[in-house]
């Protein structure tokens, strides 16, 4: 049990250490500029969810069930399917003295949304404490339960 807490916390933070990863990698491409005609970067996103399939056997089983059972055992915390790409447009700004603008003098930039970034990773950052406060608590009960069966005769 104590080593499923442990799992549980530990799958947490490395799902939301990605997620910080890729919102610093959008942070990072925000301002690239890109010129007429050239594919730029586009902002992506991580894509997670529960890990509740532990095996093929039990992924099977559901599927043949139908319905997927959510027994202590079948839990396993978080885990990333991937990133994906938005569909956010490019963000069109007028720069006529840019070299990477077009006939317009119009430049396209990477449609990422600073404050969305800014507040998913406000998010990001609290759902990770969030996980470092399980862990921190697991460890200081299962510790205090080691001191309370040290004591007894």
């Amino acid at each position: 049990m104590s080593d499923t807490l442990f799992a549980i916390a530990r799958s947490g933070m490395d799902v939301e250490r990605l997620r910080m990863e890729v919102i610093a990698q959008n942070l990072a491409n925000a301002s690239s500029a890109r010129g007429a005609g050239v594919e730029g970067y586009q902002p992506v996103r991580l894509v997670s969810g529960p890990n509740t399939v532990s095996g093929f056997e039990q992924a099977l089983g559901d599927a043949a069930r139908g319905y997927t059972v959510h027994a202590p055992g079948a839990l396993a915390g978080a885990r990333s399917y991937g990133v994906q790409a938005t569909a956010a447009p490019p963000r069109i700004v007028h720069e006529p003295a840019n070299p990477l603008a077009d006939a317009d003098g119009n430049v396209a930039y990477p449609g990422v949304d600073h404050a969305g970034e800014m507040a998913l990773m406000v998010q990001t950052q609290r759902v990770y404490e969030a996980n470092v406060v399980m862990y921190n608590s697991a460890r200081s009960m299962f510790m205090r339960a080691m001191d309370i069966g040290g004591n007894s005769p």
